[in-house]
């Protein structure tokens, strides 16, 4: 064997060692898009302006790679999270799934604060903030 095609065999054979090492144990899966991963979280607040007290709407949308539940969280800046609550993904056009959810909520008197969206394991969407009354 020349040296040029042992060179590019060793070479080869580094690359896979090395790209298989990089994974976690757990990473593969028969088929599919590899393990269920949440990929993006994003989250909106329609607050009216006016008199209180007065009705809001949240809505939050979830992208995976995966069809199924997603559990999800609003937390406020500096203060409480919502307990979990379940969403289910459809296929999205671009080959991803979405999940979403829209819920509307009593606004009683005046407020000004941050809320974000929390996707179950760790992805968390911007901030939004509430400012209504």
């Amino acid at each position: 064997m020349s040296i040029i095609v042992r060179t590019l065999l060793a070479l080869f054979a580094s690359s896979f060692v090395a790209s298989t090492a990089a994974a976690g144990f757990g990473d593969f899966q028969v088929g599919g898009n590899g393990p269920d991963k949440v990929l993006k979280a994003q989250f909106g607040i329609k607050a009216p302006t006016g008199v209180c007290p007065t009705e809001g709407e949240r809505m939050g949308w979830v992208f995976t790679n995966y069809k199924g539940p997603v559990q999800v969280m609003i937390a406020r800046k500096g203060g409480s999270v919502s307990a979990p609550f379940t969403i289910h993904t459809v296929k999205a056009a671009n080959g991803q799934y979405m999940a979403s959810f829209k819920h509307t909520f009593q606004i009683l008197g005046p407020v000004d604060e941050e809320y974000r969206l929390l996707a179950v394991p760790g992805v968390v969407s911007n901030w939004v903030r509430l400012k209504a009354c």
